[in-house]
């Protein structure tokens, strides 16, 4: 198996990985204001003017194929009640290659990239990532609401 990791700022995609995330990458329909589609939508698909914030996005290929992403960004979420500022972890497999490391992989080079802080709060978005945080050493994991 060959496989690469490339992490790229969201405002630097090239149309291919864009394409693949949008259309194959990606929860169809997602009502989230955050979701990586309304994401790519205002930078891409149908441009808004910017600047927009920067989201580190560490693309995985296997077998010259994108199978994944794992996405950061800053984002205000609550801790016991009070308001922090989170680093998210946003992530998509392709659903055949799940529960295969993936997306831990991707984690893992942006933490190793310095984009992810193991000691500070992390928010995560669907129950699976937790364990995915977890077992790449963050010691804070928010489950929150998409």
């Amino acid at each position: 198996m060959d496989f690469w990791i490339k992490i790229k700022d969201i405002n630097e995609l090239r149309t291919v990985d864009v394409t693949a995330i949008y259309t194959r990458l990606s929860w169809p329909d997602s009502k989230s204001d955050s979701s990586i589609q309304k994401e790519l939508e205002k930078r891409y698909i149908f441009p808004v003017p910017g600047p927009h914030p920067a989201m580190a996005i560490a693309i995985i290929w296997c077998n010259a194929v994108l199978v994944g992403w794992v996405g950061t960004r800053l984002w205000p979420e609550k801790l016991n009640g009070e308001p922090v500022t989170a680093q998210t972890i946003e992530c998509f497999v392709d659903p055949e290659l799940r529960n295969r490391g993936f997306a831990q992989l991707g984690l893992q080079a942006l933490m190793s990239a310095g984009h992810v802080a193991r000691d500070k709060p992390v928010a995560v978005y669907h129950k699976s990532v937790v364990k995915i945080a977890e077992r790449c050493g963050c010691k804070i994991v928010l489950l929150c609401e998409p």
